[in-house]
């Protein structure tokens, strides 16, 4: 399939904080993308990108059948709804004709990741699932050297994922990704790429999967005295390390999926939020939370490699820490730098600066990275992108596995 010259229509499915930033890359490269669509249930959301993008009212969409039905002509679209739709509206996207960027997970089942690979296949349309960490500088470096021959043949890794009590708080508890309202558990919507980049590390094959799950936490018997159902009617709130009047309305951190009404103040929002909405409420009082301090997913390859990705959720850093152990050195990151040390001690260790990485944007430029990748794809009508649906599917199959 060869595209004609031109740039690559695009319609954006769900306008959530993900969208958004994949939006501005589209937004900055408008010679070679062009938006022409978007779909979302939220008045105020379809607004907005009607004024960012110019674009009429007739192209704000209100379902995802009002867009099929339009008889627009698109080549791709975005799709960033929360994780219970993805399956469904990819199918329905590439049924349409169109190519997928799909936010991860692919989907909710085994057989609704399988499905988005097999009609993939049978229409002719990719799927790239936004799996970052391989478009991300100081990811691409740790692959890079653990595939050097001077490391040898790799023998373990251990990839800590600290998920860090802020988004923990706000997004598994307070928000809507947890068990009951997505049928996902946090494991698999925060790690899947976690189990992606181990295997992507190994290029093995994995032979067997084991889980250890830690213990569920923020339950009513662990509400501290004096604890009331809300953070702002809250007599011990101030001394919370999981207060939202502190996340939201003083550090003002994790507010940018919260929506202003016409002529409501930042200040104004935020409060509202805090009386009104689930991200006010206390955290021992969610009851469809199921969120686990912890949870190892050891895998076993058929070389022999042993991989394990652990998930820390109640810590206060929010980064990842690696250590990847090869025959001839340990290679260890923690986001910020690498080091190489040999185990001949006579060979210097190696230091790698990944500071600069860290106050940049877009995770470090790795949202737009996918987007270009795949826009790229489909204009030289090669297809082709580091994170297909079809090597995807390795690392959710994995998290089905561990759940069992």
């Amino acid at each position: 399939m060869i595209m004609q010259k031109g740039k690559v229509k695009i319609a954006a499915v769900g306008l959530g904080n993900r969208t958004c930033k994949y939006l501005r890359y589209v937004e900055e490269h408008g010679e070679s993308a062009e938006l022409v669509a978007v779909v979302d249930p939220d008045p105020s959301k379809a607004d907005w990108a009607r004024e960012a993008f110019s674009l009429s009212s007739e192209h704000c969409f209100r379902s995802f059948d009002e867009l099929a039905a339009s008889g627009l002509q698109l080549d791709a679209c975005i799709i960033g709804t929360p994780d219970l739709y993805h399956h469904e509206l990819a199918v329905a996207a590439m049924r349409s004709g169109w190519h997928v960027l799909l936010e991860k997970p692919m989907g909710q089942t085994e057989e609704q990741c399988r499905d988005i690979v097999e009609v993939s296949a049978e229409t002719g349309r990719i799927v790239t699932v936004c799996y970052i960490l391989r478009y991300h500088p100081y990811f691409m470096k740790l692959n890079e050297l653990s595939s050097d021959p001077r490391m040898g043949k790799i023998l373990s890794i251990k990839h800590i994922e600290r998920v860090g009590k802020d988004r923990t708080a706000h997004t598994f508890v307070r928000g809507p990704w947890n068990m009951k309202e997505m049928n996902t558990t946090v494991f698999f919507t925060k790690c899947c790429h976690d189990v992606d980049f181990v295997l992507w590390l190994t290029g093995g094959q994995v032979e067997s999967v084991k889980s250890e799950k830690g213990t569920r936490i923020f339950t009513s018997a662990d509400a501290p005295a004096g604890a009331a159902d809300r953070c702002v009617r809250c007599a011990v709130e101030q001394g919370c390390p999981y207060s939202a009047v502190d996340l939201y309305l003083r550090r003002k951190d994790w507010i940018k999926g919260f929506v202003a009404q016409p002529g409501e103040s930042q200040e104004d929002m935020i409060l509202r939020m805090l009386d009104e909405s689930r991200y006010g409420r206390c955290v021992y009082c969610c009851p469809e939370n199921d969120v686990i301090d912890r949870q190892s997913v050891v895998m076993e390859m058929a070389d022999g490699v042993k991989a394990e990705v652990v998930m820390e959720c109640v810590t206060d850093e929010k980064d990842r820490y690696t250590v990847i152990e090869c025959e001839n050195a340990v290679i260890t990151g923690d986001e910020s730098s690498i080091e190489v040390t040999y185990k001949d001690s006579s060979v210097p260790q190696e230091k790698y600066d990944f500071q600069w990485t860290r106050g940049m944007e877009f995770h470090a430029g790795a949202d737009h990275q996918v987007v270009k990748e795949f826009i790229d794809s489909i204009a030289s009508g090669e297809l082709q992108t580091r994170t297909p649906s079809s090597e995807a599917l390795a690392s959710h199959l994995i998290c089905f596995r561990a759940e069992k």
